[in-house]
């Protein structure tokens, strides 16, 4: 059986020198191996297929090379060749997944207090470090801190924020980042060029994006190409491994959606989901694609550089020209983002992924909140106020509105009252300059509070507690469910009924009628004895001085007059009782 060994394994980087995208790391972890300067305990984290567990081995040959410790091991020694290997007895390799309990941690523990048997030290790699349980973690805090002086720890780990903070404060944290896309395809045409294999741009492209920043993956996956398809793929074959739709198909349907063509973006998803396209892995797709015009749009970066590695001809295929709004891409990528999730659970995939397609091509017609409130007239503080269109019924035939007012209207808002009337003589009283030149409809309950604001505070706050309204060949019927307000309203009625024509700018006067509600204890007509024996009591007759002085200043009405009691000293009678 011929022996099998994938591209990641052959192409795994050596020495430092053949890292690619983890600068920062890889200068400070030489700067220390040639300045002497080491520490005992290493922690790497990162996403999966970016370098973690291949540098916790270079570091390991770095550190037990016969010539070092340097930044360069010679890789020909028998210590850098066994660890190269994996058959080192001084470097220990353990699987966190697989070894989570304290009696693991206590075993290894246990074994490091003999010395290294052919190398400079003991190296032990626990890779998927965030499995090992608590009590397993607390078994390894104290060697953490102070291992045997020939001891050095390396710990990997792909989700860093599972890790204890006492086990983070006793190592040196170095954080592993996510290749982009021109790295990766760098690497990919580096190994077909060792292979003596000849890809097309555009398929290497594809595998680059696919592998998402893991170096590994776009590895694997070119191995399994390679396998299934050799140097003749195509980026529909690509497309159909991948589960996407291929590349003149994505693009066709891309362009549609930044058009708002939802009849080309539907018949495109239709084409591609018939070819057995993995929705999510197209929403995937798609969300990438969006993210790298969002960043090229705000940075200036053409699509077709070294940092976002599309091709030429895509870029030229797509109407940027111009750029895309920034906020119909952000409100694009966070649509695809929940739509992967919705994916993920629906049912029916397929009908989802056409709704969420249907929803992008919409975006194309929202407008941002800042550029609703300006069309609507809602202005922010400082600004210039912008003409606002009428929020009233329209009409074909109706004239347009007429515009606001230049000089504010002086009536009279509450006339003198006659002798009989309740309320008391207002002042004239000018209304105010109006918000808004639109007419207003009172059948509308929204236009109500329009109309309210455009009077002057004391009609307004008279005209708050109605509690009914219906409008019949222009006459008002307000009703407040108490009869002393409607009398009040009553008493008002022409100024009332004028100054909310002029408010809604209505064509033809509006009348004003309340209803007449039985008093509180009384029916309909039926005044109360006290009332009736009293005279007029609003003239203050027959009424003590206090009450009538009340009745004349703030123009009120007696409904009920009763004797109180008076407390007077028992009789003798009472007492002897």
């Amino acid at each position: 059986m011929a022996k099998f060994a994938s591209l990641a394994r052959l192409y795994r980087p050596r020495t430092f020198s053949d890292l690619i995208g983890q600068e920062a790391v890889v200068r400070s972890l030489t700067q220390g191996l040639s300045s002497g300067v080491m520490t005992q305990a290493y922690l790497f984290s990162g996403e999966r297929g970016v370098g973690k567990t291949t540098v916790a081995r270079i570091l390991a040959k770095a550190i037990n090379c016969q010539s070092g410790p340097t930044a360069t091991p010679c890789l020909e020694c028998s210590s850098c060749l066994e660890i190269a290997e994996g058959r080192s007895p001084d470097v220990t390799e353990m699987d966190g997944a697989s070894h989570t309990g304290v009696d693991d941690v206590r075993t290894l523990r246990e074994s490091l207090v003999y010395a290294p048997l052919t190398s400079r030290s003991r190296i032990v790699i626990i890779d998927e470090v965030h499995m090992l349980s608590t009590s397993a973690f607390n078994a390894l805090l104290k060697t953490l801190e102070e291992p045997p002086p020939h001891v050095v720890f390396i710990l990997a780990t792909t989700e860093a924020h599972k890790i204890p903070d006492t086990v983070l404060s006793r190592c040196q944290h170095f954080r592993f980042r996510l290749l982009t896309v021109s790295q990766i395809s760098d690497r990919i045409l580096h190994v077909c060029r060792s292979e003596n294999i000849s890809l097309n741009p555009t398929v290497t492209g594809m595998v680059a994006r696919a592998a998402e920043g893991s170096l590994r993956d776009a590895l694997s996956l070119l191995d399994q190409l390679l396998r299934t398809g050799g140097e003749s793929l195509t980026p529909a074959d690509v497309a159909d491994l991948l589960g996407v739709t291929d590349h003149a198909l994505e693009e066709k349907m891309l362009a549609a959606i930044l058009l708002g063509d939802l009849s080309t973006t539907l018949r495109t998803a239709r084409t591609a989901l018939d070819t057995g396209v993995d929705p999510r892995a197209q929403v995937r797709s798609l969300a990438r694609r969006f993210r790298d015009i969002l960043h090229s749009t705000l940075d200036g970066t053409p699509l077709d550089s070294p940092v976002y590695g599309w091709i030429r001809e895509s870029v030229q295929s797509l109407p940027l020209d111009p750029p895309p709004n920034i906020f119909f891409l952000e409100q694009a990528l966070s649509v695809l983002v929940r739509g992967e999730d919705d994916l993920r659970r629906s049912p029916q995939p397929a009908i989802t992924f056409e709704l969420l397609l249907a929803r992008l091509c919409h975006l194309r017609e929202v407008l941002p909140l800042p550029e609703i409130l300006a069309k609507i007239g809602v202005v922010a503080a400082g600004t210039a106020p912008a003409p606002v269109r009428s929020l009233g019924p329209k009409s074909h035939n109706s004239p347009p509105p007429s515009p606001p007012p230049t000089a504010e209207i002086p009536i009279e808002v509450f006339p003198s009252p006659p002798e009989e009337s309740p309320l008391p003589q207002a002042k004239p009283q000018e209304i105010p300059a109006l918000h808004d030149d639109g007419p207003l409809d009172l059948r509308i309950p929204a236009d109500w509070p329009r109309a309210l604001s455009r009077l002057p505070h004391e009609m307004a706050a008279l005209l708050e507690s109605v509690r009914t309204r219906k409008v019949e060949q222009n006459t008002l019927y307000l009703d407040t469910g108490n009869s002393f307000f409607n009398t009040r309203i009553q008493a008002s009625r022409d100024p009332l009924a004028k100054a909310l024509s002029l408010a809604i700018k209505s064509p033809e006067p509006l009348r004003i009628e309340t209803p007449t509600l039985p008093r509180k204890g009384t029916s309909s007509g039926q005044m109360s004895p006290e009332i009736a024996s009293s005279g007029d009591n609003r003239a203050g007759r027959n009424l003590p001085p206090l009450v009538s002085d009340a009745v004349s200043l703030f123009g009120s009405e007696v409904l009920d007059v009763r004797s109180p009691q008076i407390d007077r000293p028992p009789s003798p009678s009472e007492e002897s009782e």
